[in-house]
């Protein structure tokens, strides 16, 4: 419908008996509640709106008059509804009050701004006659039933047919997205028979052996071979290796199972279409609820993805979910190629054959087969896309070279480093080394933390030994993480040999032995010692020398310290005091906030820990990362007893007292500290409330970045276990325990 041309239809004006009736719209109306006929409610009008309608050359005009406009004297519709029965659309001219356009709409009747904060519609659902306050003589509604051809009459008719019209053309435009869709989707061939099998007994996150008490306890039932093995003594809940497929196991007695499962897992299989091939990506889990159905698992399976790739390398993902809060179906997505799974399992019962067509320019098939039990690195569609843009991919995994392949499938060293040359044909020219040492690299299968010691090898024009890099390449240690020895007359044969023997003496990884010195010389240079003397920065006993340089660090005077420290923290005496409104007690413990560096000094040295000597504590109160607070008991409360590296959030990062130790007696501190915490979040501005989610983001990367690097603790009773361990164990998160009410103020 043209605008244009609705304009230059004959217009409808109010009548004069409507006239009369809205000038006479002051009756006050009861009317009853539709499910409590007891319950009245009174309105002081009779009427909210009057209806009038014609026909217009095939166009249904129906007007919509305001009584109040109409007591004033105005005949002129507030609304002329314009409807195409032929070709179902309508459209709405709202005029103003003095008769004259004020703009269109395409707003259904009822969400009209003047009908919908009608008595008449708000009260519509509740009310019991309340339909009738909108007046249209019989005739009208008559028109309205017959033109729009509605089972409804009058109003009531035109939202009937407005709602079925949407309906029809939101319809109608599904089924136009949902076209090309659908087409898609016959592509897809059915799944493999022996998949699904396969998948229950090959990708499951969890493996049970089921031994029945009464049988013989020398069999049982393994759900990863699915069928019986041989046993030795197994014991309910212990876990173990099943003797004829190899896979880590738990043993379960049948009479002790109520309710066993695995958890969701994920595994893809690979089709051919017409025009490529489709990755289908399914979920899955294995549950039993009686001990005697263990040989045949309940097992859910959803078919979850699938991506479609062609032969012009045209890629659509399409996800399993609801569409549009109706009904569930796959529907076309984004294929991100900068996102991808890592370890899904992928069915090769039919490599074979696709390795003859669709997949015959792919090494995908040789993961499984050749590759030493290794996953796939990342899932099969994003493999695909980088093997097809990355030809290295390829040449290494027809050679075996499945490690350095993974990794540079992974992104690792690759950033700006120019690992690799990816202008070059030849592996090793891509790879910037010579074929023997290609031949090396492999035989130690080697990463790409072993090439680009490779690499350095080849630069300085020298042969180092393959045990060496492979050390180095293992701790993911590169020659430019010994700048600290750039002054020092030493090899990296000779630091690799001096590694290797504090190694020896202190069982921790090669990467911590770095650290350590890496430390050590910084310290010992601090303290005034002669770094240049290689008894001083190589000692016979590294551990014992960084302990020593510590104590001798702690012996300066403290104020002096902390002056220096405030030269280089220039923020950190300016933010500390904002802490103390966080200071907070009760009868038993106190929390205080230090008031300068200084305080921090003294803390440091009073519990003879590293606090006040490691640059990383004061570079994350200066970002507003993570503060200090100390923890003492109520009738001690100048005394040190514990001190807290605590999140901008209110997250408890460490607790550590004397020796950088956390005894027993720190667990009758603990509901305190959790009632702190919650009074900790109650005093935090909008700010310092974004600054708690950065901070607590960065501890989620430290975290997986120590775990990925295999750092250690190097001392102490926790001496041996990985870093990452200690500090996620010492975590307290901060959560709402108590009620608020239940809290003491601050004092």
């Amino acid at each position: 419908m043209r605008k244009e041309e609705l304009r230059n239809l004959k217009r409808i004006f109010a009548t004069p008996k409507m006239m009369r009736m809205a000038k006479d719209n002051n009756k006050r109306m009861e009317y009853r509640c539709k499910w409590d006929t007891k319950r009245k409610e009174i309105l002081p009008t009779e009427y909210d709106m009057f209806i009038r309608c014609q026909t217009r050359k095939g166009i249904l005009m129906i007007c919509a008059f305001h009584p109040e406009y109409m007591q004033k004297g105005n005949k002129s519709p507030l609304y002329e509804i314009y409807c195409n029965p032929e070709g179902g659309e309508w459209t709405t001219r709202i005029m103003k009050a003095d008769g004259t356009e004020e703009t269109w709409s395409s707003a259904m009747f009822d969400n009209l701004y003047h009908v919908r904060y009608s008595n008449w519609n708000s009260r519509n659902w509740s009310l019991a006659g309340v339909e009738k306050r909108i007046w249209q003589n019989r005739e009208g509604k008559d028109t309205i039933q017959r033109v729009l051809k509605t089972d409804k009459k009058g109003v009531e008719g035109l939202i009937e047919w407005q709602r079925k019209t949407k309906e029809k053309r939101i319809e109608d435009a599904e089924k136009r997205q949902q076209a090309p869709w659908d087409a898609d989707m016959k592509l897809v061939p059915q799944i493999m028979p022996s998949f699904e099998g396969w998948m229950r007994r090959e990708a499951a996150d969890k493996y049970f052996i089921i031994y029945e008490a009464k049988r013989k306890q020398d069999e049982g039932w393994c759900s990863g071979c699915g069928r019986y093995v041989h046993i030795v003594k197994p014991r309910h809940n212990k876990t173990g290796k099943c003797p004829c497929c190899g896979k880590d196991v738990i043993f379960k007695a049948s009479g002790k199972i109520k309710r066993l499962e695995t958890g969701w897992y994920r595994a893809q299989c690979i089709q051919k279409i017409a025009g490529g091939i489709v990755v289908r990506e399914y979920e899955q889990k294995q549950y039993y609820y009686k001990a005697e159905s263990y040989r045949e698992p309940n097992c859910d399976t959803n078919e979850i993805e699938r991506i479609l790739i062609f032969d012009d390398w045209t890629i659509k993902r399409y996800s399993y979910g609801l569409y549009k809060n109706k009904y569930c179906r796959f529907i076309l997505g984004n294929f991100n190629p900068w996102y991808s799974e890592p370890n899904i399992k992928l069915y090769a019962g039919n490599l074979d054959k696709l390795k003859k067509t669709a997949l015959k320019n792919s090494t995908i098939d040789l993961w499984a087969r050749y590759s030493k039990g290794k996953k796939l690195p990342i899932d099969a569609e994003h493999y695909l896309v980088i093997e097809r843009n990355n030809p290295v991919i390829e040449k290494l995994a027809k050679i075996g070279m499945f490690t350095l392949a993974q990794d540079l499938i992974r992104g690792a060293n690759t950033g700006d480093r120019d690992l690799l040359d990816n202008d070059a044909t030849e592996l090793t020219k891509i790879l910037k080394i010579d074929s023997a040492r290609l031949k090396r690299l492999k035989a130690m299968d080697g990463g790409a933390d072993h090439l680009e010691w490779f690499q350095s090898e080849k630069r300085r024009d020298i042969i180092w030994p393959d045990a060496m890099m492979k050390d180095f390449g293992d701790a993911k240690i590169e020659d430019e993480d010994f700048g600290f020895l750039g002054g020092y007359p030493i090899s990296y044969v000779k630091i690799w040999n001096y590694m290797k023997r504090q190694q020896a003496l202190t069982q921790d990884s090669l990467w911590q032995i770095k650290r350590i010195w890496e430390d050590y010389i910084d310290m010992a240079a601090k303290a005034k010692m002669d770094v240049t003397n290689e008894r001083i920065w190589k000692p016979r006993d590294l551990k014992a020398a960084h302990d020593e340089v510590v104590l001798l660090l702690q012996q300066g005077e403290m104020e002096k310290e902390a002056a220096n420290l405030a030269k280089k923290w220039k923020k950190v005496n300016g933010i500390l005091p904002n802490l103390k409104k966080f200071e907070y007690t009760d009868k038993n413990f106190v929390i205080v906030a230090p008031e300068s560096i200084l305080d921090i000094v003294k803390e440091g040295r009073s519990l003879q820990h590293c606090v006040h000597t490691c640059d990383f504590y004061f570079d994350r109160i200066q970002r507003g990362e993570t503060y200090l607070f100390f923890l003492r008991r109520a009738g001690h409360k100048d005394m040190p007893w514990y001190t807290l590296e605590v999140e901008a959030g209110g997250n408890i990062r460490q607790k550590r007292t004397t020796g950088d130790n956390q005894n027993k007696d720190f667990e009758e501190a603990v509901p305190f500290l959790k009632k702190w915490q919650k009074y900790y979040i109650m005093q935090l501005t909008e700010a310092e409330k974004e600054l708690g989610k950065k901070a607590d983001q960065a501890r989620i990367q430290e975290y997986e970045k120590l775990r990925r690097d295999g750092n250690r603790v190097w001392h102490g009773k926790l001496a041996g276990q990985l870093l990452a361990d200690v500090l996620e164990a010492d975590f307290m998160a901060a959560e709402a325990l108590i009620p608020a009410e239940a809290l003491a103020p601050a004092t």
